[in-house]
């Protein structure tokens, strides 16, 4: 029977989370949600009679990982005693004299790529496969490039790559590889690295993580599931990501009242998105300095399961010649000081004083 497989990488099991905007509830809950996309990759290889689990770098966030994860993670391979698991370390989960992955008994099943300075070549004979794999050594950076091209493979076997690396920027120092120079060699290159799905070459691809971490991840989630055949291999992308992370832009006109804007927000996407996704909406154009978009944006956050706002409008006064006479109130000459001042950080400052002063009763 041929060799079926799943490709990941990039789980971050443990990460911290630095979006300023996540409360610490939030980011806990999306650790959480973490652990179970790594669940459902562990039952869909169980499930579906998996032959091999490729983990291809940064399977967890080393920094911030306790012995207690790594024990779940164990418990968890050992429940899929069939699948072959092979790992190969990234940036963010390095081996070396500090890594917690050589301080466990890993199950038999798994086999864990400790070469760090030279190739490490694991023979599986009863499918006539051959697994090739380098782990890094640190976070910093990687340049063992020309290793991998020397590797010599056996064209009667599969020949499968596993690598954490980056394709793009053969100058950079984060192990630099040119695709064009591995395609031939390999019948598989599973690689690791890039936080979006991506098919570099026909049989090189990164699979993207299984969970979308930013704003910077978009498009579908989820692993690479595939059989391994000598010429002929097949493979399909499988979501099953529980969120995506979603941009928006919304352009307002100086024209727009209060609800016109709000309705715009809140039906920028599909109901069933905006209860279930991570939503970022980029706010461009022009305002009316009369509406507070601060109360907007707490009036949209009641439609949303998240929702977090980019500024990129300017403030304007709809009619100038309202300032014809000098009987104004204190606000509406807060607002003549802004006329025509379009610089972002004085639109800030405007935009913050705009807020103190609408919570004060202003005499006539």
């Amino acid at each position: 029977m041929k060799p079926t497989f799943i490709h990941t990488s990039d789980i971050h099991l443990g990460m911290k989370f630095n979006n300023k905007h996540f409360s610490l509830k939030e980011r806990e809950k999306r650790r959480e949600e973490l652990w179970d996309t790594f669940d459902e990759i562990i039952k869909v290889a169980k499930q579906d009679h998996i032959s091999y689990l490729f983990i291809v770098g940064d399977m967890i966030e080393s920094e911030y990982f306790t012995f207690k994860g790594l024990k779940k993670i164990l418990q968890k391979f050992k429940s899929i005693e069939d699948t072959k698991i092979i790992i190969t370390c990234g940036s963010k989960d390095p081996f070396n004299i500090n890594s917690m992955y050589d301080y466990v008994d890993w199950p038999k099943n798994v086999y864990f790529i400790k070469n760090t300075d030279s190739i490490q070549k694991i023979n599986f004979s009863e499918d006539n496969l051959c697994i090739y794999s380098l782990s890094w050594d640190k976070a910093s950076s990687n340049q063992n490039s020309q290793l991998v091209y020397d590797i010599s493979v056996d064209e009667n076997k599969l020949n499968v790559l596993l690598l954490h690396c980056d394709t793009d920027n053969m100058n950079g120092e984060f192990l630099p590889i040119n695709a064009s120079l591995i395609k031939n060699k390999f019948d598989y290159c599973a690689l690791g690295g890039k936080h979006n799905f991506e098919k570099i070459k026909d049989n090189v691809v990164y699979p993207g993580t299984p969970e979308p971490l930013s704003f910077d991840e978009i498009n579908e989630h989820g692993i690479i599931k595939g059989l391994l055949e000598k010429k002929n291999l097949t493979y399909y992308f499988y979501p099953l990501a529980k969120r995506k992370f979603i941009n928006r832009n919304i352009e307002i006109d100086i024209l727009y009242g209060f609800n016109k804007i709000l309705d715009l927000i809140k039906f920028s996407g599909d109901t069933f998105s905006n209860i279930k996704d991570y939503v970022k909406v980029k706010l461009t154009g022009t305002v009316n300095s009369d509406i507070s978009i601060e109360e907007i944006k707490k009036e949209a956050m009641q439609f949303f399961y998240y929702i977090e706002f980019e500024d990129v409008f300017l403030y304007k006064n709809l009619d100038e010649k309202k300032y014809d006479d000098n009987e104004f109130n204190i606000i509406e000459s807060y607002k003549l000081q802004f006329e025509n001042h379009n610089d972002k950080l004085e639109q800030q400052a405007f935009k913050l004083g705009l807020s103190v002063l609408r919570k004060e009763k202003v005499v006539r």
